[in-house]
């Protein structure tokens, strides 16, 4: 007669994983509070443990490393209370996804990347400096800019799908990358001192004329 194997599920309760996504929103508050007043260099992970109120191993446990407590910073600011994993999948995506008229479209996508650009341009700004000087920092910043590439290709090809554009999807793409840029956004909002709205006015119309035919 055979002998019954006992098995091991392997079950992690709602509750537990609730308990888990609660820390580490936590750790990310914490954190973001922290870069943004005494910046990323100087901040450590047993100052953001302290003020999210757990223990030095959680957060390694968590994010691994300060780097990627960062980029959770940056997705938290992405995500706007949405509750969406990725950015492309927000109301305001979508909007510029189901506009049928191309201009309306890029007209859409400006407004809204210049609300993004407004959320998430500090902690940008604080990766960008850090990746001058942490070489793993240097790798996380070129990881979070092809992440943003990708996505604004997402954007044009939906623009494209409603009709023809003037550069190759490709290019426009890498236009749209470079034109809506946290830094290039920095240089007009704070270096010239330009509201949001004018901002989002200038790039949807330089959008417009670079991307659309005549």
């Amino acid at each position: 007669m055979p002998r019954s194997v006992k098995t091991t599920r392997t079950y992690e309760s709602p509750v537990r994983q609730e308990q888990a996504a609660a820390t580490r929103a936590r750790i990310v508050e914490a954190a973001a509070a922290l870069f943004e007043s005494q910046g990323y260099g100087t901040t450590t992970i047993r100052q953001i443990a302290e003020r999210a109120e757990v223990a030095v191993d959680t957060v390694y446990a968590a994010f691994g490393a300060k780097t990627r407590v960062l980029t959770a910073v940056i997705d938290l600011r992405l995500a706007a209370g949405t509750g969406v994993a990725n950015v492309m999948e927000r109301p305001e995506a979508l909007a510029v996804r189901d506009e049928p008229d191309p201009r309306r479209q890029l007209r859409l996508l400006a407004d809204d990347l210049a609300t993004v650009v407004e959320r998430v341009g500090p902690a940008f700004e604080l990766m960008r400096s850090a990746a001058s000087l942490e070489p793993a920092m240097a790798e996380v910043y070129e990881e979070m800019q092809g992440y943003r590439l990708r996505n604004l290709r997402v954007a044009i090809d939906w623009v494209a799908a409603r009709g023809p554009l003037r550069l190759p999807p490709a290019e426009a793409a890498e236009t749209l990358w470079a034109l809506a840029a946290p830094d290039t956004a920095r240089l007009l909002r704070e270096g010239r001192g330009w509201s949001r709205e004018r901002y989002a006015e200038w790039l949807a119309d330089v959008l417009v004329r670079t991307l659309l035919p005549d």
